[in-house]
C-alpha cells in the first residue's frame, strides 16, 4: 500500500480497481453478433468488411491511448480523469445504440467510442494500480484484476449474445454497465498530481524490457483475436448454435481466466517468466482442439476455456513484471504502450493479418484457420522459451 493513501482508502480504490476492471471488456459482448451482421443486417457485406469494421474497436483504443498519455504526461489533465473519461464513452455506448442502429456507420461509430473507452480507461487504470500499491499488493492485484476483468466478460458475452438473438445491436446496450461503475470511480479514485512540463527532465527513460514486453503482448493479441473474431461463424458452419451459443462460447475464455486469476499468485510465484510461453502452447491447444472437434459444442467450450487460461497466465505476468522495472513519472506511459497500443495493434490486425492470410491458403474454413494458427503459437512458445533460457544462462554466467 502506498503511505500516502490510508487502509480505508486503499481498500476502497482496491474495489474501485476491480470494479473498473469488469466492464474492460465490452467488445466480448459485440462479438457475437458478427455473423448476423454480416448473413442478417447488412448481407452486402462481406466477412472480413465486417470484422474489419469490428476492429476499429482496437484501433481506436490506440489512438485513444497515445492521447490519453499525452495528456497526462503535459499536465492537461490528471490519470483520474482520463480513467473516468474512459468509463464515461463506455457508457455512452449503449446510451447511443438505442438510436443510432440502422446503418453501417452507426456500427462504425459505435465501435470508436468502445474503442475510446478502452484507450483511455485500461492503461490509466492499471496506471493507478502500479502507482498506489507495494509490490505484494500489486502481484495480488494483478490476479484479481484478471479475475474480474474475466468475470466482467463472462457477463457481457453471455447475456449480451442472449440479447444479439433478439437484437442484433443487443451486445452494445451491455456497455449502460459502465454508469454506475463510473460514479464510485469519481467518488474514490485518488487524486494525482499533474505532471507539469517544467518536470519532464527528471523524467526517467522506459526501459527497454517494457519494449520487449509489448511486442509480446502484440504477438498475444494477433493470436488471441482469431477465437472469438471466427467463433460465431466457426459455430454456424458446424450446424451446432446461434447467436446465443456463440456468446456462451465466447464468455468460455472468460471462465478459464476467472479460474486462473484465482490461482495466478500461487502460479507465477512457482513458474515465473515460464509463464509467458507455456500461455502460447495453452492458445495451440485451445484452437487445435476447435478444429480437431468442431462439432462438438462441449469440446468447442472447453477450447475456448483453454485460450481463457492462456490469457490469464500471459497478461498478468506481464503486467506485474512492468510493474516491478516502472514508476509513476513513467507508469502512464508504459501501460499505454502495453495496454493500449500493442493489443490494440495486434486486434486490429488479427483479422486482416489472419483471416485473408488462411483465406489465400486454405480458402474460407475456420478450421483451417484454427489450425494454422495454433501451429503458429507453439512456434512462438518455443522461440520464447529458448529466449528465456539464453537469457537466464547468461545472467547466471555473470
Amino acid at each position: 500500500m502506498n503511505d500516502d493513501i490510508t487502509e480505508a482508502n486503499s481498500k476502497a480504490l482496491m474495489l474501485v480497481i476491480l470494479l473498473i476492471a469488469l466492464i474492460q471488456m465490452p467488445q466480448v459482448a459485440v462479438m457475437p453478433a458478427i455473423e448476423r451482421i454480416s448473413t442478417e443486417i447488412f448481407p452486402d457485406r462481406s466477412l472480413q468488411h465486417i470484422q474489419t469494421l469490428m476492429a476499429l474497436i482496437s484501433l481506436t483504443s490506440i489512438a485513444a491511448g497515445i492521447a490519453g498519455a499525452i495528456i497526462i504526461r503535459h499536465g492537461l489533465a490528471s490519470k483520474k480523469f482520463v480513467t473516468i473519461l474512459g468509463v464515461g464513452c463506455l457508457a455512452s455506448v449503449g446510451i447511443f445504440a438505442f438510436f443510432l442502429n440502422t446503418m453501417l456507420w452507426h456500427i462504425g461509430l459505435l465501435n470508436i467510442l468502445i474503442g475510446a473507452g478502452m484507450g483511455f480507461c485500461i492503461p490509466n487504470h492499471q496506471s493507478i494500480l502500479f502507482d498506489n500499491f507495494d509490490e505484494e499488493n500489486r502481484q495480488l492485484l494483478s490476479g484479481l484484476n484478471s479475475t474480474f476483468l474475466c468475470a466482467g466478460g463472462v457477463l457481457m458475452s453471455t447475456v449480451g449474445g442472449l440479447l444479439i438473438t433478439r437484437i442484433w445491436f443487443g451486445g452494445y446496450l451491455m456497455t449502460l454497465i459502465a454508469i454506475p461503475v463510473a460514479i464510485v470511480s469519481i467518488m474514490f479514485i485518488p487524486r494525482d498530481k499533474k505532471v507539469q512540463t517544467s518536470d519532464a527532465g527528471n523524467r526517467t527513460k522506459l526501459p527497454q524490457k517494457v519494449f520487449f514486453y509489448a511486442f509480446l503482448i502484440f504477438l498475444f493479441a494477433v493470436m488471441f483475436g482469431v477465437g472469438g473474431m471466427n467463433i460465431s461463424t466457426h459455430i454456424a458452419n458446424a450446424e451446432i448454435g446461434d447467436a446465443a451459443i456463440a456468446g456462451t462460447a465466447n464468455a468460455m475464455p472468460m471462465l478459464g481466466g476467472i479460474f486462473m486469476g484465482l490461482l495466478f499468485v500461487k502460479v507465477s510465484t512457482k513458474l515465473g517468466d515460464n509463464l509467458l510461453p507455456l500461455a502460447f502452447v495453452f492458445l495451440f491447444i485451445g484452437f487445435s482442439v476447435l478444429n480437431l472437434f468442431h462439432t462438438s459444442l462441449i469440446m468447442t467450450f472447453i477450447a475456448m476455456f483453454m485460450l481463457g487460461l492462456g490469457l490469464t497466465m500471459f497478461m498478468p505476468r506481464c503486467l506485474f513484471n512492468i510493474s516491478n522495472i516502472t514508476n509513476p513519472s513513467n507508469s502512464s506511459t508504459a501501460t499505454m504502450l502495453v495496454l493500449s497500443i500493442a493489443p490494440g495493434s495486434g486486434g486490429f490486425l488479427s483479422p486482416i493479418i489472419m483471416t485473408n492470410l488462411t483465406v489465400a491458403l486454405g480458402g474460407d474454413s475456420t478450421r483451417f484457420r484454427y489450425q494454422f494458427t495454433a501451429f503458429i503459437c507453439l512456434l512462438i512458445a518455443a522461440l520464447i522459451y529458448i529466449y528465456l533460457r539464453r537469457t537466464s544462462s547468461t545472467a547466471k554466467s555473470k
